[in-house]
């Protein structure tokens, strides 16, 4: 700091010997307006010297003074107490802006809710213009008890989908069935599709009065997937081996009012099978209840290229012959998860279930692998040998 006193006094002494200039100029300007002045006497200069002198030395000192001196210490902050009412006020700001901020949240994912079903009602009926002119019929099925294993394999492989009878037993429906509607009533999943658990209730398309239930291992669930099981095992074991693991167990509910679904394929289209899936009526199922509507032939490339360049909305694709699953309580449909496919709309006054699970393929690439419909505890638990044993 005292390097700086220097500098500075040399300023000061360079801005008065400007200002002794000035005055020198301005004063000889002056007497070439005006008569001359008195001459200065030497007790005149003296003075003038001495008070500039006096005003050279006062700026430097000051210069010098406030180059040196710390600036003044400033109080520490210090917040002012907070008052009681002072508290209660702010609470009450953040708890009003907590509650609009969940409104808000729950409001802009209902609206989304919304756009998606629109979205999805603006596909059905894209597709169902471009279906009007197909045939449609019913599944035609064959007994569990008759059939030959390779040969539901062969139609399986070519066809996408084949159907087969008395899988399960009517008992064993029945309990199934009652299991199913007290996990309905006990989440009380029919007042409202918002909060359901997730490691309850998957995720499915076209949510009115439908819901995809994802079940647990418990006794009627066993008894019935291990009935059901047993009826396939030859097919099953041909089709996707034995090493194959289950990756689904879950029960689909349509209720009056359900509406249909777009078709899709349950997985993107691979080369090889990856997934089977078999759907299981656990109540007679009637045309009017919303049957599953399948279009056979369509687990290969062809068709997912025309389904694509058709914007899933029309095309070759959808304009070939449909089969309906009109099945009896126990009967089932087994398919090839790249077979399209679609839930038709329920327009009973009855509830219609269908049990289902499917095994994918050892080693096959599922793209729907981390998400498939099975509850957490059950994934990669249980493998098509197993069940059998």
């Amino acid at each position: 700091r005292g390097a700086m006193a220097s500098p500075l006094l040399n300023a000061a002494r360079s801005s008065a010997t400007a200002r002794r200039t000035w005055l020198t100029t301005t004063s000889a300007a002056s007497r070439t307006r005006r008569a001359p002045p008195a001459p200065r006497t030497r007790t005149t200069r003296a003075i003038a010297s001495g008070a500039e002198d006096a005003f050279i030395t006062n700026a430097a000192a000051a210069v010098a003074a406030a180059a040196t001196s710390a600036p003044p210490a400033l109080a520490p902050y210090a917040p002012s107490p907070l008052s009681a009412e002072d508290g209660l006020a702010q609470l009450f700001v953040c708890v009003f802006i907590l509650v609009i901020g969940v409104v808000g949240m729950q409001t802009s994912l209902v609206s989304e809710d919304a756009a998606r079903e629109a979205a999805l009602e603006d596909k059905v009926r894209a597709q169902r213009l471009a279906m009007a002119g197909a045939t449609q019929s019913a599944c035609a099925g064959v007994s569990a008890v008759d059939m030959h294993a390779s040969d539901v394999v062969s139609r399986l492989r070519t066809r996408g989908v084949v159907r087969v009878d008395e899988v399960l037993s009517t008992e064993a429906s029945e309990g199934l069935t009652r299991f199913v509607d007290e996990t309905l009533e006990a989440n009380d999943a029919t007042t409202s599709q918002r909060g359901l658990s997730m490691e309850v209730f998957g995720n499915v398309y076209c949510k009115k009065n439908r819901w995809d239930i994802k079940l647990p291992f418990e006794a009627p669930v066993e008894r019935a997937l291990r009935e059901c099981v047993k009826a396939l095992g030859e097919v099953l074991r041909e089709a996707c081996g034995a090493d194959a693991t289950l990756v689904e167990l879950a029960a689909l509910v349509s209720d009056p009012g359900s509406t249909r679904q777009p078709v899709h394929p349950d997985t993107a289209y691979r080369r090889d099978p990856t997934v089977y899936t078999c759907f299981v009526a656990l109540q007679d199922v009637a045309r009017d209840m919303g049957p599953t509507l399948f279009i056979p032939g369509t687990n290969n490339a062809q068709a997912h290229v025309e389904f694509r360049e058709g914007v899933e909305r029309a095309g070759p694709v959808l304009e070939r012959t449909n089969e309906i699953g009109v099945i009896s309580r126990g009967d089932a449909t087994l398919f090839d998860s790249r077979t399209l496919h679609c839930g038709t709309e329920n327009e009973s006054d009855k509830r219609r279930v269908l049990f289902y699970f499917s095994f994918q393929v050892a080693g096959s690439d599922n793209p729907n692998a981390a998400v498939s419909t099975i509850r957490s505890e059950l994934r990669d638990k249980f493998t098509l040998a197993g069940l059998l044993s």
